[in-house]
């Protein structure tokens, strides 16, 4: 360690390797400008993030080995610096390009389970005889925490309606869209066609609310299955580890015949 901090271009190669994590970290941390509503928000292709990803990561991994390299660094500030360096080519060459598609992925999998709840919401308010623009409304006023990736499709619907004129069903289908959970854009392409045509949607939606309830109830069956099966595995193997080490400690007398081999 003490090559490391002696010799002449450490203070360099630290300032550099500093300038490049505080820019990953400001960019990792920056919050996304919303887009008007109603208006595609320019993104980049996941293949133009992974290139810029790979390029600032091989950039800082060959920075890290160059300053191994270049300062003669052995031992253990070394393997330090090759580990710096993998790290920062998986950091930002692999993890952080697809942190947009993750997220997208989490947000449609949390709307695909909130969609039951807001058909019958809407089920309710239009079994009320209430107005597509209150149901919303009413829906946008609800706190809790877990319905706010819901709330804020609902609020971006509301927002896109009155810039753009449209009915208020019309604007949920408009806001589902981009978001790519198929389960919400049909109840909502649904829920616009029967406002366009002054038709009842308590039929459709009926339907539409059974179907994703079994098909969600399927699938949380199967997620506790797996997880079953995991901890029953992680038993079985944590009960044969634990024979082992006993058979091991009556077969050496209790440690005494290893004590002996020392």
């Amino acid at each position: 360690m003490e090559d490391l901090l002696i010799a002449p271009g450490t203070p360099y190669f630290l300032s550099a390797l500093a300038g490049c994590l505080l820019a990953g970290l400001g960019m990792a941390l920056i919050a996304p400008r919303p887009a008007p509503a109603g208006s595609a928000a320019p993104r980049l292709s996941p293949a133009v993030r992974l290139a810029t990803g790979q390029i600032a990561g091989v950039s800082l991994a060959a920075l890290l080995l160059f300053a191994a390299i270049a300062g003669d660094v052995r031992g253990g500030a070394r393997s330090l610096l090759m580990a710096a360096a993998a790290g920062a080519y998986l950091g930002l060459g692999l993890v952080l390009p697809r942190q947009p598609a993750v997220r997208r992925q989490r947000e449609a999998l949390a709307l695909r389970r909130l969609t039951p709840g807001l058909i019958a919401f809407v089920r309710v308010g239009l079994g009320s005889f209430e107005s597509p623009t209150a149901i919303m409304g009413r829906y946008v006023v609800q706190a809790h925490p877990r319905l706010a990736p819901m709330r804020q499709l609902v609020a971006e619907a509301i927002q896109i309606g009155q810039d753009r004129r449209l009915r208020p069903f019309a604007a949920l289908a408009a806001a589902a869209r981009p978001r790519g959970c198929r389960e919400l854009t049909d109840v909502a392409e649904a829920l616009a066609q029967s406002e366009a045509e002054g038709a009842s949607a308590e039929t459709v939606l009926f339907a539409q609310q059974a179907t994703l309830e079994l098909i969600l109830q399927s699938e949380f069956k199967r997620e506790l299955r797996r997880r079953t099966m995991y901890l029953l595995l992680m038993v079985a193997v944590s009960l044969v580890v634990g024979i082992l080490i006993n058979l091991l400690w009556i077969m050496t007398r209790g440690g005494a015949a290893l004590m002996q081999l020392g």
